[in-house]
């Protein structure tokens, strides 16, 4: 298999990013994972990350949905993510 080259530089606060918008954009969890070379456990373990600090919920169609918090925190940071900086919400 070969290795998405760009995915693979990308930082940890930058894979929020793309995982978030990817979401956003009604992308579900195989969908993203075909990004991160089919590695579904990478973005099993982000979503699930993302749950527990309420950024995206599932809903009643058992659909992941971004939650109002989360579309803040890309609109007030959304220039320091394309510039590889972006404060974490999991501290």
């Amino acid at each position: 298999m070969r290795r998405n080259s760009y995915i693979s530089s990308l930082t940890e606060n930058q894979v929020l990013s793309y995982i978030l918008r990817s979401i956003s954009e009604g992308k579900n969890e195989d969908e993203i994972a075909e990004r991160f070379d089919g590695n579904k456990e990478l973005v099993k373990t982000w979503v699930d990350s993302l749950k527990q600090v309420q950024f995206i919920v599932t809903n009643c169609f058992d659909e992941l949905v971004v939650t109002p918090d989360a579309k803040n925190y890309l609109e007030k940071y959304g220039d320091s993510i394309i510039a590889g900086y972006i404060p974490t919400p999991f501290v």
